[in-house]
């Protein structure tokens, strides 16, 4: 009797071991296939942020030069007041269009280097525990930051990026406990892969918001931001080739764990600069006029660029400071324009309909070596400067650009060319 007692408890021990481990396996794969769907969705949205940024770029790149050309001409102060409102606020459009295009990036925008991740954490506390001090003892609360670091090995990153996403996850952590609470910032070495995290007693949240919380535009803070932090800070770790994981329960708070691979034996050298003929001007402040470019006699360009009205406001800058200009709206035809005539500088669109920008750079240099090209490019950081350079590129202007920027690259290259010629 007492054996077949003593089987039957086997038995149900052995079925509830093995329906534990059914249980921990569904789970395991409900988890992966959670992941699986937020990366396939995030990468989809990053590919048409991509190409959304270009299309605003464009836009952004008419309005801005337009309202500076007016600026130029224009006396009336009430006039010139409208005008500085649409730079303004085209300017605030170029950096929205930035925040896109660094969601939509898969490349490094500098060189990685190699970093303490332990030292990057202590500093991200210290600053967000004075920040969280002023704010608990103004509201007579209790709380604190700590700090939990383990020994591990540098990681290969950009130290401004991987800044930015521990600040987020930080400011995201205090912003979770408005009645105070606990911060702890952890590192440590698991399984090959460096981690740190972001860990708070906060509200928490529940399971529908955590499965969107890296989503682009998706915010439970209505009165600010715009949705960009999580997801911004999604895509820089999967550029880093990491991952970032999110636990939380409503009510005990969250835990927020960026991992990293270890930075590889054999570092790859960080070059001191970028090559010297490739200048990658960053949208910027408008200047107060559009200043004139310094005019060399005979000059010639070509703009070859699908957007019509960049055509025309191109045209109509340069034409006015003396320049002899062309347009054309495709590769095809900038091809037949430079067969015909000599041009002292091409500003050929990187992303021309048919032969592209670069095939047109390419092709250009090999027939017309002395010719200057200046690729213009809504799309970010589709193209590093080494590689600029080997497709025949000798400058890149990010749009939308200022005048300022444009004359800069105009005045180098005319520049350059008279220099050669001499």
């Amino acid at each position: 009797m007492s054996s077949k007692a003593d089987a039957a408890k086997a038995a149900e021990s052995s079925g509830g071991s093995a329906l534990g481990e059914i249980r921990a396996l569904l789970d395991g794969l409900i988890a992966a296939h959670h992941q699986a769907v937020q990366t396939e969705r995030l990468r989809a949205f990053r590919e048409m942020a991509g190409e959304v940024a270009h299309d605003f770029n464009n836009t952004l790149s008419g309005i801005l030069a337009r309202a500076q050309l007016l600026l130029a001409d224009v006396q009336d102060p009430d006039v010139r007041r409208s005008l500085r409102m649409i730079e303004q606020v085209a300017l605030e459009g170029a950096w929205v269009v930035r925040r896109f295009q660094d969601f939509s990036r898969t490349r490094p925008a500098r060189p990685f280097q190699s970093l303490d991740i332990n030292q990057l954490v202590e500093e991200i506390a210290a600053s967000a525990r004075s920040r969280w001090n002023q704010q608990i003892a103004a509201r007579g609360l209790s709380g604190e930051i700590r700090c939990e670091t383990g020994p591990v090995p540098a990681v290969a990153g950009d130290m401004a990026e991987l800044r930015q996403v521990l600040t987020s996850m930080a400011l995201n952590a205090l912003d979770a406990m408005p009645e105070g609470g606990n911060l702890t910032f952890r590192t440590g070495y698991e399984d090959g892969r460096v981690f740190c995290q972001v860990i708070d007693t906060g509200i928490g949240m529940s399971e529908q918001v955590r499965l969107r919380v890296f989503d682009p535009f998706f915010t439970t803070k209505r009165e600010k931001g715009k949705g960009f932090g999580l997801s911004g800070a999604y895509a820089i770790v999967d550029r880093h080739g990491g991952e970032i994981t999110v636990e939380s329960e409503v009510g005990k708070g969250t835990a927020f764990t960026v991992w990293l691979p270890p930075e590889s034996p054999v570092a790859e050298p960080v070059p001191a600069s970028a090559p010297a003929r490739v200048a990658a001007p960053a949208p910027a402040a408008a200047p107060a006029a559009a200043p004139a470019p310094a005019t060399r006699s005979g000059a010639k360009i070509l703009v070859v660029d699908d957007s019509e009205e960049v055509r025309e406001v191109l045209r109509e800058l340069l034409s006015r400071h003396g320049y002899t200009v062309v347009t054309v709206p495709d590769g095809e035809s900038a091809l037949v324009e430079l067969g015909t005539r000599t041009f002292d500088l091409a500003m050929v669109d990187l992303g021309l309909p048919g032969i592209s920008g670069l095939e047109v750079a390419s092709r250009l240099k090999e027939r017309w070596p002395g010719t200057h090209v200046a690729l213009m490019t809504g799309y970010g950081d589709r193209m590093g400067p080494e590689d600029a350079l080997a497709k025949g590129v000798d400058f890149v202007l990010s749009k939308p650009f200022s005048l300022d920027q444009l004359r800069s690259v105009v005045d180098h290259a005319l520049t350059l060319d008279k220099t050669s010629r001499s």
